[in-house]
């Protein structure tokens, strides 16, 4: 597709089971040798019982609730740091129970030509099928059809290899970034099934590199249509 662009992209780790989100306090990354010294008392972090929020040097954000922890860049440069960051953390937290990972990566797209815009939505959700459905659609004026459209989708896929879970391409149009731009999601979801937070590493330190390459194939395809 021509006259688009990616305006941003970000890498995620999202993690689901039990935490305790006290510990996780920049002292703690420092004194355990997982991130090197910095100036953190300037920062905005949070860190209370049901919830920790920490700015990472290099633009990495944490944010831990009693069931949730996620690590998120839009640095391309930090993808590959999460990784060891979750690995470095978990291997110490051991006892940590896990029960899902999910390996996120976002990309913003502005489609530039408005009949392009329109035509990726009608593939991918064809306008017809749904003006079946509401008949009375086809009997709007033209403003009112122009408003018709797609706005959100989501397709559940199955996994490329044998771990229990799913790939998740979701589209959201963004109109308060401006006309034509929409978000790009590949959610690629494990489940663990043992809750070991080292079985989550190991599958993490195996499959964080094949995941990005799977989204950035998923992206580039997407923007070929």
């Amino acid at each position: 597709m021509k006259n688009l662009e990616i305006l941003s992209e970000e890498a995620s780790i999202v993690l689901v089971g039990n935490f305790n989100p006290k510990i996780f306090h920049p002292e703690w990354f420092i004194r355990k040798e997982i991130v090197g010294e910095w100036d953190y008392k300037n920062e905005q972090d949070i860190n209370l019982p049901d919830m920790a929020q920490i700015s990472l040097p290099s633009d990495r954000n944490i944010t831990v609730f009693l069931n949730k922890f996620s690590i998120v860049t839009s640095r391309a440069s930090e993808y590959l740091t999460l990784k060891d960051l979750v690995v470095s953390s978990f291997t110490l937290l051991s006892e940590t129970p896990i029960s899902q990972l999910g390996m996120n990566f976002t990309s913003v797209i502005k489609i530039y030509d408005q009949a392009q815009w329109k035509k990726f939505g009608s593939d991918l959700a064809p306008q017809q099928y749904w003006k079946n459905v509401a008949s009375y659609l086809s009997d709007l004026d033209g403003v009112k059809q122009d408003e018709f459209g797609l706005w959100e989708i989501i397709m559940n896929m199955p996994r490329p290899d044998e771990f229990i879970g799913f790939v998740r391409p979701q589209i959201v149009a963004l109109p308060h970034l401006g006309p034509g731009v929409l978000a790009f999601t590949i959610n690629n979801h494990i489940d663990i099934t043992d809750s070991s937070a080292l079985t989550m590493t190991k599958i993490l330190e195996e499959n964080w590199d094949k995941s990005l390459d799977l989204a950035k194939e998923m992206t580039s395809n997407i923007m070929e249509l």
